[in-house]
């Protein structure tokens, strides 16, 4: 198992202008150091960004969120600041030992949670920000075996970032099918980064977990030398002006029967078409999610135990151009949409572009080997990672040392303590806390 440096003493140095020197790289290097307890010290925050760098209000709000939760010592945490220091508080390696003050134990309508939030304060993208805090909530193992409800508030339709419907409908099956429990999800308000920005929010429900250990996953086909799979079902979400619903939707079949076959129509089942008017002229945005059938394992390609029937692959596009007509417009994205997911599965690709990189730290923890296969290109070679998954690979080998082969496998720390750990006979709380602690900082290689 490769096993990462733990020092408590000297932080981590990383520089935020490495590989795609955005945001990618602090919220990684924040959930890990708050996960594990190594104290990080970042410079040069989004050091590669035309705008300027440094903390904006969604990285703010995952700094303050995630030093809260393991007690964190924090120097640098305001809006524009280049360099950060996150040194997570004593014992804070034990996210999965002691309970967080993040979680507050609370009850809805009769049944026992644990509730927490994370308010951006802008329309910052949540679905950026949920990159920072969920792997820390999903590998938290609290006392209790009662549901966490997240709530977050900003941006859920919001440029360059993962939307609520891309969450909703690409990462959290994604999630069930690795290993972690059906994750529910609601939306109470759209926010928007088009059309003047907004505030919205959405709550999920995260079911507890017997085992804070995430067993390795594979998501890879049996032999990648055979032909793509098609989908079997596709699912389309278009949000615009209402004048514009109808003419989406006879643009968008035919790109889609171009592309996947005629079989696919409303009629069949096979295609959803849901309209939503977005309430503003200069607000559209467009994805399509392909449901993919997961080929029968063979005994030298097993699959993962938590391995489901299905995959999920999904392009979408909020659009930012200069709208002449909603017509025009919504010819553009359905043309644009179909063919960037038409790409995808003709690639053989059990993830999409943009799961990969959210991947990485849950192959990184996971206990064993994991792989992701992210497919082929025109020339029939793998297709290499974005600069967002390498930056995320690359922050992993930093502060776990492991390391992302060419065909995208990684052999994870194995994070977390398993039930058979805790086995044995019944010593006083605080005992109890030292010897699991005692157990874990050995797993990590404490020096």
């Amino acid at each position: 198992m490769k096993k990462p440096r733990l020092d408590t003493s000297d932080p981590i140095e990383l520089d935020g202008r490495t590989l795609e020197g955005g945001g990618q790289l602090l919220r990684n290097a924040l959930c890990l150091s708050a996960l594990t307890g190594i104290p990080i010290e970042i410079h040069h925050i989004r050091g590669a960004r035309s705008s300027g760098g440094g903390l904006k209000a969604q990285h703010l709000a995952c700094v303050n969120w995630l030093a809260y939760a393991c007690s964190a010592r924090v120097e640098g945490a305001k809006k524009g600041s280049t360099t950060l220091v996150f040194e997570p508080g004593k014992g804070a390696e034990a996210a999965c030992i002691r309970p967080s003050p993040a979680f507050k134990k609370v009850t809805v309508d009769g049944e026992a949670i644990y509730e927490c939030r994370l308010d951006i304060g802008t329309a910052g993208s949540t679905g950026l920000a949920l990159q920072a805090i969920l792997p820390f909530i999903l590998f938290s193992d609290l006392p209790s075996a009662i549901p966490v409800r997240l709530s977050l508030t900003g941006g859920t339709n919001v440029s360059g970032s993962p939307s609520y419907e891309y969450i909703t409908g690409v990462l959290l099956p994604t999630l069930h099918s690795i290993g972690f429990p059906q994750i529910e999800a609601k939306l109470k308000k759209r926010g928007w980064s088009q059309g003047g920005s907004s505030i919205g929010e959405f709550t999920l429900k995260i079911p507890p977990r017997s085992s804070s250990v995430l067993p390795a996953f594979q998501l890879r086909p049996p032999d990648s030398g055979e032909k793509p799979s098609k989908p079997v079902h596709l699912q389309a979400t278009f949000i615009a002006p209402a004048s514009c619903h109808d003419h989406l939707s006879k643009v968008l079949l035919p790109a889609i029967q171009y592309h996947f076959g005629e079989s696919f129509s409303q009629d069949s089942g096979s295609l959803d078409i849901k309209c939503e008017g977005s309430l503003h002229e200069k607000r559209m945005y467009l994805i399509l999610i392909a449901t993919m059938p997961l080929k029968p394992p063979t005994a030298s390609h097993p699959s993962s135990s938590s391995s489901r029937d299905t995959y999920k692959l999904g392009r979408d596009w909020l659009y930012e151009r200069k709208i002449r007509s909603h017509e025009r417009s919504a010819t553009e994205m359905a043309e644009a949409v179909t063919n960037a997911l038409a790409s995808e599965v003709e690639s053989g690709a059990y993830v999409d572009e943009h799961m990969r990189d959210q991947l990485v730290i849950f192959q990184a923890l996971a206990q064993g080997t994991s792989s992701v296969y992210a497919g082929t290109d025109e020339d029939g070679e793998l297709r290499e990672p974005s600069l967002h998954a390498r930056t995320a690979e690359w922050v992993t080998k930093q502060l776990l040392r492991v390391n992302f082969d060419a065909t995208n496998e990684c052999e994870g720390v194995g994070f977390g303590t398993s039930d058979e750990d805790n086995a044995g006979d019944q010593v006083p709380e605080n005992a109890v806390a030292e010897e699991r602690l005692e157990e874990k900082m050995e797993k990590l290689n404490v020096g």
